[in-house]
This record gives structure tokens, sequence and C-alpha cells, in this order.
């Protein structure tokens, strides 16, 4: 059975979706549609050269300098299932718009998710179950691996060596391979790469007559910052540090430590939250730092939006360029409305290279027998002129360092005024994914970190070396459960 846009039903005889779990088990083995390119590119619309089709299967891509215009002789529609916030659905509609000007036999549908974890997975999750994929979607780094390893998505080697599309796949930055292969083969399109480093408000500091944090600073001159900035006497409370209150925002500031939460962050088989320095780091980070030191807003604090860094309530705040539109952009600052900021590289902890948190998101192909125009437009998305289309309209790090500090850098100290914005390209240097596993970061979360560890600690009614034990104790018997099927 055929939908109208060209993409192949699948039965729900091959997907069994496994109460609870959150995964999807391939059942039949065939899914439809073929990985491969089903045509020779046309001359690009630029006027390029080109492409002969490669011979044989596509190595790895050894990166570049440059991206070959994706094919232009393309047909049917694209339905995009992308996820993303206020920063990333004006960029989509731009870029489907400006496609389907150069692509006149193409229609790209643009379905806009909000909140990957909660919302857009799921979705995916029930449109594959359903037989209804979309021809492409968005995926974080360390999220779509499952539903490679179960058969439903299609590589991209044999089109990336087609098309000599090496653009999106610069070899100079470690997490990209982590973000966008898997056991040998590319599936992750890269729309951006990104990082977070911690954000500060400006008038904040300049109120306290506090100088602004640098490069160089710590984690003890982070915490003494954050209790100066501190000031809750009056009727506009200030508060020197808002935590973000979850996990995977937190490893930011767990890697601080030198200690990671697993025994290898790619398919790890053990979970060791339980270790003492993740351990103190979290309690300081995710608790002391509301209800001890009493520098950072409450839930009651902040409700309805309230005493948050975008109302200039609070001081510091850890986050990725993603958040730049909420703070100072433009429009914001027609309205009056905007709030100052720049940026800093994490305090310097007992890692004494300071890694970062990184890793790369963009889209994916669900198999099916509209690929063709999947990656011509996925690949105009990841290409130089689409990737900045997306870069200067989110703000967002785009894919290849050669763009960041041509392009980017000097965008967004004009569109929102970052002057630090160098903190980006160090933190990008050594940086480090969240976790890639065929039992997803978001069912570990959902099910075991948060509801175990992070929520009761974060409500105040347990410390973390409380439920630390527990956590791994749970954590483990999903990773032992997953291993078991998966030898």
């Amino acid at each position: 059975m055929e939908k109208e846009n060209g993409s192949r039903k699948m039965s729900r005889r091959q997907f069994l979706v496994l109460g609870g779990t959150g995964l999807i088990t391939l059942v039949a083995a065939s899914c439809g549609g073929t990985s491969a390119p089903t045509s020779a590119p046309a001359a690009p619309a630029s006027g390029g050269a080109a492409q002969a089709p490669a011979s044989g299967g596509a190595a790895a891509p050894a990166g570049g300098n440059a991206a070959a215009p994706a094919p232009a002789k393309v047909q049917g529609t694209v339905e995009y299932m992308a996820w993303g916030d206020q920063a990333d659905v004006p960029a989509w509609d731009k870029l489907a718009q400006t496609f389907m000007e150069r692509n006149s036999g193409v229609k790209v549908n643009v379905t806009s998710v909000a909140d990957p974890g909660n919302n857009m997975y799921p979705k995916f999750q029930t449109a594959i179950a359903g037989g209804t994929p979309p021809n492409l979607a968005g995926f974080q780094g360390w999220e779509w691996q499952v539903y490679a390893d179960k058969g439903v998505l299609a590589p991209v080697d044999d089109y990336i060596a087609r098309d000599k599309f090496t653009w999106a796949y610069p070899t100079d930055l470690a997490t990209v391979d982590q973000s966008c292969r898997r056991k040998g083969k590319t599936y992750l399109v890269p729309t951006q790469v990104a990082t977070m480093v911690m954000f500060y408000s400006k008038k904040v500091f300049d109120d306290a007559g506090i100088k602004y944090p640098t490069d160089d600073w710590t984690f003890d001159e982070f915490v003494e910052m954050a209790k100066k900035l501190t000031n809750t006497s009056g009727a506009a409370k200030k508060f020197g540090f808002q935590p973000n209150g979850n996990w995977f925002r937190d490893i930011g500031f767990m890697m601080l430590t030198g200690k990671r939460e697993f025994d290898t962050i790619i398919d790890p088989k053990k979970a060791q939250f339980n270790q003492p320095e993740i351990v103190k780091m979290v309690q300081t980070i995710a608790s002391d730092v509301i209800y001890n030191l009493k520098v950072a807003p409450s839930a009651s604090d902040t409700q309805g939006g309230a005493n948050t860094i975008n109302t200039g309530n609070c001081a510091l705040k850890y986050e990725g360029p993603w958040f730049f539109p909420q703070l100072n952009s433009p429009d914001l600052r027609t309205q009056k409305k905007e709030v100052p900021f720049d940026v800093v590289m994490m305090p310097k902890g007992a890692d004494t290279k300071r890694a970062h948190r990184g890793w790369s998101e963009g889209v994916i192909l669900p198999k099916s027998n509209n690929q063709d125009a999947a990656w011509a437009f996925a690949s105009f998305m990841a290409g130089e002129e689409g990737n900045k289309t997306y870069s200067e309209m989110s703000g967002r790090i785009p894919n290849n360092p050669k763009l960041i500090e041509s392009f980017w850098l000097p965008t967004i100290k004009d569109r929102f005024g970052v002057t630090n914005g160098k903190a980006f390209l160090e933190a990008l240097k050594n940086t480090q994914i969240d976790v890639v596993s065929g039992v997803p970061r978001s069912k570990m979360w959902s099910e075991v970190v948060k509801p175990v560890g992070w929520d009761p600690i974060i409500a105040g009614s347990k410390k973390a070396e409380e439920v630390m034990p527990e956590v791994d104790k749970k954590l483990n018997a999903l990773l032992d459960d997953y291993w078991k099927s998966n030898p």
C-alpha cells in the first residue's frame, strides 16, 4: 500500500511496540525502500558539475571544506517531522520554502514538534509502529541509534559518496562521529554541532558591582560568585544561579569532576552514578544551590516564569546557543525587552582538560521509497548555504568548523550581542556526548534517573548519596536486559 508521498506503508506486523519500554522491535526483516540512491544526480542548481554515482559501497566521509549541492531533479512529497523550539521553527519553514522554490517537483511538509524527549520521539515511534513514518525526522545525536539497530533507518553513506558531501562531517570534531555513525554506517545528517557553556546576565553583575566571569574561572569561584550575586531581601529577588534540574544538563557539571556515569559512554554495560565525585557534584548543583547555599530559585520562586535569567533575576545559567533568541535578539531589542548577556566556558574543576558536553544534531531518513527527495532536502539543510540560513535564524552552531569561525562568530555578535563566542570554539575542542546505547537516554531518564534520582534530589526530600545506589541498580537492570537480548 502506497502513501501519496511515495513512502511505502509498513504493516503493523513489521513492528511490535514493547509495552512500557519505549523501544521498537523489528519483526519483519524488510521495511521497504532502499538505502542506496535510486537515481543518478542531475546537474546542481548552482551550475556546478554533476557528480557521478560512486561504485560499490561508500566509505566513511573523510571531511572536507566544501559540499556538492544535492541533486536537483527529485520529485514527490517529503514529510519532515522536525523537532525544535521557537528558535528552530521559522528556520525550518524558511529552508523548506527555499528548497521548494528551487525544486519545483518536490513539496516539503514540515510538522514541527516541540520538546524532543517528551513529544517528538514518542510521536516518531507511534508513526513507525503505525506504518506511516515521515520521510525525514529530526534527532539529537544520542537518540536515533536504537532505530538504526532495529533496521528502521536508511544509511546515507552511498549518498555521501555519490555527492561528495563531506562538508557536514568534519574530522576534527570528535563527537561528530559518535553522533552520526553507528556500527560503521552513517545515519545522521548533521545540521549543527552543539555544546553548552555558562551564560551570564550583564545587568545583574553590573548592579551588584561584580566583575564578569572569565574563561579561566574555577568551580569554587563560580560558587562564591553565585553567593555574592544573590540578594533576596528586596521585593525583586536576585539569584546567582538558575539550575536546569535534570541529568542531561547536569552532565556538564558532572564532567568537571573527571568522572562519567557509565563504564563507557558508547554502548555501556554498567551504570556508575554512585561515585563519590558525581554524588557530591549532583548534590551541590541540583539541590544545595537551592536549599543550603540558597543561591538559586526554588520551584515556587519560578512559578509562572518568574525569577529566571530571562526576567533579569538570575545571573548565571548553563545553556546552549539555541537560548540566544530568548535573551537578546533584534526583535527583543526593538521591544526593549532584551537581556544583555555574554558567555564563558564552564568553570575549571578536577578535570584539568575541562571536557564540555557536546554532540551533533540533525535529521535521519526512515526507510521509504522517497529517500532521494528526503536526502536532497536533508543535504540542502546541512550544506553550506542551508546551514548558514539555519544558523543565522536559530543561533545554533553550524556543522562545519570553518563556517563557525568565518560566519557564526560575527553573526552571533551582531544578532545576539555575544562577544565571547570563542568560548564555544574552545569548548568544542574537547567534548563528550551524553550516552549512546541500545537503551536510549530518553528511556533511562524517564524510567529511572528522573523518578529515582533527580526528582527527590531537586525536591529536597532525599540526598544524592541516598538515591544514587538505586539509580545504578535500576539502570543496570535495564542494561542487563538489553545485553541479554543483544549479546
